[in-house]
């Protein structure tokens, strides 16, 4: 394909269409299907998205006889087709791709296989081209800063060759002609950029999530059971928090801040992002009678709370030093107490899932209901974390109750009571990252033991959920915030954050520009695009049908203003906390 084509590609300038409705042109992940009876008697067309686990077929046409019936039909997931004649026929599972139009032959008893009747577009192409336009501003952007810091070499160093032979200069730069310097007070001249790069990446990833992610299935949440980058953000979000909190505490505690006095300002800030949680509730939703109380905000408050509590009242102000073997543990030993409270936390939170029965549902259930298991379980979404908070919330829940996958579902809440159970592990694992730096502080011990406690959380996620998608003892699941879903994001957290500290601490081969603006200042950024997130500049219609190149524009647009706002205030040393 020519630049140009990949271009126009990019741009979608045109829709295809489906048949002969060229009125109504094809939207994101939809392609035609032409499905030929050439039967003297009418047929039933089932089909069913791949991803749904064990699930029936759903009636989708009549095909009436010696017909053409053109459909459109979605392209997110694989999907099987069979039809109906007084028994199943032809079960096939197939991978359609955007915009493209398959045919398909059925004769008695009988079909030929789905062939392609025009080529479809590559709906990953405008992925592909922003990869390449990134990657080549950040390799031009390094050599431009490499021959800038070689040019003010250059330079400096002819400057002092120039004054050492002026006796005017040697003359002038005598202490005795001196003013006395300013001391500049900077917020940002002292942070530590490998934090402010990991949350930096998280909240502008979250950020170009929540806008749509260009309506890509990687960046939309899993349906149920799996992990896509969409589901990264929070867990990132929370580990990176505990590290936070831990150092401030370290510092807090080595300046003898009253543990009162900090538990009040911790109850404070809870309180402060609850309120702001509730307020982006309400942005969408009528106040109070559908109000949703649960949130991501609210979540992370709570959880944040409680592993500073935690901290603050049984955390040593002095290290005790462990000799022999035990000296490789007296990272864990030193918060023995913390970690046996979290790791009942987790106990309780694990027997409530398989224990706690559940009216007209099987205990133990871990699924979404709907079409799962053939539908046996359909208003059992959620199991016991679903029932939980169904139970005390009622209506103030988050009420999407048609899942892209397994059809209509019961409400359930992805940051409800027992979700926020899970995170205060991801916090504390955080905390723990932190532990480390104060146990091990040298470079080499402090990498070692991050990648250690990221391949033993995974390997450990892995047995839990058997290495597979849906056949563990505790599948992976961000819905559920599963134990599994918990360890396996923690793994990649502690793996990323050990990568950043090689580079930029241990190494500094990169400042951790441009996220670490967005670190500097994340919770205004998360609150300021949920405000934003309908208004120009940072939205506004493209067209009337939307594409994945229009919509990932229109995403990565308003995820860079949200980085040029931080960088302003950044430079302008603001930084806006709670």
């Amino acid at each position: 394909m020519s630049v140009a084509g990949v271009l126009l590609t990019w741009l979608n300038i045109k829709n295809a269409s489906c048949g002969n409705d060229t009125d109504k042109p094809l939207g994101i992940d939809e392609a035609c299907f032409s499905v030929v009876n050439t039967n003297d008697h009418a047929v039933e067309l089932y089909s069913i998205v791949s991803e749904c686990y064990v699930c029936n077929g759903i009636p989708q046409a009549n095909l009436s006889a010696n017909s053409n019936t053109s459909l459109i039909i979605p392209t997110r997931y694989p999907m099987h087709v069979y039809y109906v004649d007084k028994t199943e026929y032809c079960h096939t599972t197939f991978s359609f791709v955007q915009y493209g139009h398959y045919g398909w032959n059925i004769t008695d008893r009988s079909c030929s296989s789905i062939y392609t009747l025009a080529e479809p577009v590559n709906p990953y192409l405008p992925i592909l081209m922003t990869l390449i336009v990134l990657a080549t501003c950040a390799i031009l952007g390094t050599l431009a800063r490499v021959l800038t810091v070689k040019c003010r070499a250059l330079l400096q160093r002819k400057f002092l060759r120039e004054t050492e032979n002026s006796q005017n200069d040697r003359e002038w730069l005598q202490p005795a002609n001196l003013a006395e310097p300013l001391v500049m007070v900077s917020k940002t001249k002292n942070r530590m950029h490998v934090i402010d790069a990991f949350r930096g990446i998280t909240i502008l990833l979250m950020v170009f999530v929540n806008n749509g992610g260009g309506s890509y299935r990687i960046f939309q949440h899993s349906p149920w059971n799996g992990l896509t980058i969409a589901d990264l953000v929070l867990p990132w979000f929370a580990w990176i928090m505990g590290l936070t909190l831990s150092m401030s505490l370290h510092t807090q505690f080595r300046v003898t801040v009253p543990r009162t006095k900090i538990i009040l300002k911790t109850v404070r800030r809870m309180m402060i992002l609850i309120l702001l949680g509730l307020v982006i509730n309400s942005i969408k939703t009528p106040p109070i009678k559908h109000l949703r109380f649960p949130g991501i905000l609210q979540l992370l408050a709570i959880s944040y709370c409680i592993c500073v509590i935690l901290e603050v009242l049984f955390a040593q102000t002095q290290r005790n030093y462990h000799f022999g073997r035990l000296m490789f543990l007296q990272d864990i030993l030193n918060n023995w107490i913390q970690w046996l409270i979290i790791l009942t936390i987790v106990a309780i939170h694990t027997l409530i899932t398989f224990l706690l029965p559940v009216p007209n549902c099987p205990t133990g259930y871990l699924g979404p209901g709907g079409y799962h298991l053939y539908g046996k379980y359909a208003n059992c979404t959620g199991g016991a974390a679903g029932y939980i908070d169904r139970f005390i919330f009622g209506n103030h829940i988050y009420n999407n109750t048609h899942n892209p996958v397994y059809g209509p579902v019961l409400p359930h809440d992805p940051e409800g009571m027992m979700n926020t159970m899970s995170a205060i592990l991801f916090v504390y694992f955080g905390v723990q990252a932190y532990k480390i730096v104060i146990s091990h502080p040298q470079n080499k011990a402090m990498l070692f033991r991050w990648l250690l406690w990221s391949f033993t959380l995974g390997i450990i996620a892995g047995i839990l959920s058997n290495f597979s998608k849906e056949e563990g003892v505790i599948p992976v699941n961000k819905n559920m915030m599963s134990l599994s879903f918990v360890l396996a994001t923690s793994s990649l957290a502690f793996f990323i954050y050990a990568i950043l500290w090689f580079v930029i601490m241990h190494r500094q081969f990169w400042t951790g520009a441009p996220f670490i603006y967005a670190g500097a200042n994340s919770i205004f950024i998360y609150v300021g695009h949920y405000l934003t997130m309908d208004l120009f500049p940072w939205y506004w219609e493209v067209n009337s049908v939307p594409t994945h190149s229009s919509v990932l524009a229109m995403n990565l647009w308003s995820t860079t203003l949200w980085g040029i706002i931080a960088y302003g205030l950044y430079k302008k040393n603001i930084i806006i906390t709670v």
